[in-house]
């Protein structure tokens, strides 16, 4: 935090987090530390020591989502003050005894130990410092140094999605700020949608050094495996250099979304938005190339074909294996390739990969194969590519789909929807708000229902029915497309417009 001013004394207050990771009851638990340091600003520049100030006492709010869950005054000899945030079982957060609280988990006593279920979840964490006394306990200030901060401790959430090809995949997002509220995904687009809290002010940008935001996606979802993604935020495209991938992990790829402080305050200056949040969109720039980096991290190997993968029909299958310590370059190294189907391997090929461009002319056969698919191969294969440059680390694999099924998804509407019909239904929001906001979102394609022709009918107002209708879907008492035939009728009869 920026130095402050208390009488001749400049000061500094730094607060910082981490998790350490114990064993509590048999299960791997991560207490929170954060750790908050009151010192003079100025420091031995020879010894590089920070000179600290006693007898200070603290005042601290911890807020989570909003509500307060600790307010304590803490009274720290040497003007460091540590606090432990253990899960447990508590619906309210109690403080434990400091010297078993040592005892159990091996942490020094000179810190203050606080336990309670809502510690099992990362998210931001806002805290509400004062400092009424430095250098004697008798001495209290008159105007407190007061300070508002966030910290952000990582939470991992994963939602189990049913591909029609590739059966149950578990799409994850990693937060690195606040938690994660609202999570779509649309089969047909392959648009990952997912929201979280976000004060849209200038004291949120100025405390906020960066939004990163972790996707996690299996590899063993084929689709979601491409080259490149495109990314928005509150609908605003993100450049290239804000979306990176990492394939090191070897059950999941990560494509990091991060946004420093100095972008978030330009889209701040530039944008207006009703709403306190941050909703993000991840997709495939294209379908094809595939890509993926072997295990020793050496070798890119981007891979895509020619026609839809049909059983009994001949296809060519193509791909590019890069260096990935020479940026990318296309590399002449030996490879083996086999593709497999329920686990059995129905071809396979060796060869020296061609180190040419795929816009220049290079030998047949070098990167790619010609492949009449046996008639009786359907569903997943896996294209594996093996010991590269004869490395038993340098492998890679791809799940493919032969003969592709279209979804049978015809009405798609994301849970949190229903939060929005509850209270149209229940008048707390106007109809032409509604209307808006359901054509919004089909047009951005996160509603999906089938479309019909608009008609010239006689009505300029929304039939009683659909509001009932949406009350009832609110509360469960109807299903999906039940309600979708409301939004269809507002289509058909030109109140929503798409």
């Amino acid at each position: 935090m920026p130095p402050v001013m208390i009488g001749d004394l400049e000061a500094t207050l730094e607060v910082n987090s981490s998790t350490i990771y114990t064993d509590i009851d048999g299960e791997e638990k991560g207490i929170r530390q954060i750790s908050i340091d009151f010192f003079e600003t100025f420091t031995n520049i020879d010894s590089n020591q920070v000179q600290a100030i006693d007898n200070v006492t603290f005042q601290v709010d911890l807020i989570k989502s909003g509500n307060v869950i600790i307010s304590e005054t803490f009274q720290r000899d040497d003007g460091v003050l540590i606090m432990n945030l253990t899960p447990s079982n508590n619906e309210q957060v109690q403080v434990m005894e400091r010297e078993t609280f040592a005892s159990f988990f091996g942490l020094a006593s000179e810190q203050y130990n606080f336990e309670g279920e809502i510690f099992e979840n990362g998210g931001l964490y806002e805290f509400e410092i004062s400092i009424l006394t430095i250098n004697s306990y008798d001495n209290v200030l008159t105007d407190p140094a007061y300070y508002e901060l966030g910290i952000s401790i990582e939470e991992t959430t994963r939602y189990v999605i049913d591909d029609v090809n590739y059966g149950k995949q578990e799409l994850g997002i990693v937060t690195f700020f606040d938690q994660i509220t609202e999570f779509d995904y649309n089969i047909e687009t392959k648009e990952i949608i997912f929201s979280f809290p976000f004060e849209w002010n200038q004291n949120t940008i100025d405390q906020t050094t960066v939004i990163h935001e972790e996707v996690l996606v299996p590899k063993t979802y084929g689709d979601l495996l491409v080259a490149k993604y495109v990314a928005t935020l509150n609908g605003l495209d993100l450049p290239e250099s804000m979306i990176n991938i990492d394939d090191f992990s070897a059950d999941d790829r990560l494509v990091h979304i991060v946004v420093s402080q100095k972008e978030l305050q330009e889209i701040f200056s530039n944008n207006k938005f009703s709403d306190n949040k941050i909703t993000m969109t991840v997709k495939p720039e294209s379908d094809l190339p595939l890509s993926g980096v072997t295990e020793n991290g050496q070798f890119k190997v981007n891979l895509w074909w020619t026609k839809d993968l049909r059983s009994g029909e001949y296809t060519i299958i193509r791909y590019d294996i890069l260096d990935t310590f020479l940026k990318n370059k296309p590399i002449a190294v030996p490879y083996e390739l086999k593709i497999f189907h329920n686990g059995e391997k129905i071809f396979s090929k060796s060869n020296v990969s061609s180190d040419a461009k795929p816009s220049e002319s290079r030998p047949s056969n070098k990167n790619d194969f010609e492949w009449n698919i046996p008639s009786d191969v359907s569903g997943v294969i896996v294209v594996k590519f093996e010991n590269l440059d004869g490395s038993k680390v340098a492998n890679v694999e791809f799940p493919l789909i032969v003969d592709r099924e279209k979804s049978s998804v015809e009405y798609q509407i994301p849970e949190w929807v229903k939060n929005n019909a509850g209270w149209w239904a229940s008048g707390q929001i106007p109809d032409s708000a509604f209307i808006d906001g359901i054509e919004h979102l089909i047009k951005q394609e996160i509603i999906v229902v089938p479309i019909s022709e608009t008609q010239s009918e006689d009505e300029s107002n929304i039939p009683e029915w659909i509001k009932t209708n949406a009350e009832w879907w609110a509360s469960g008492q109807i299903d999906d497309k039940t309600f979708a035939t409301g939004i269809e009728f507002l289509i058909k009869i030109g109140l929503i417009v798409v």
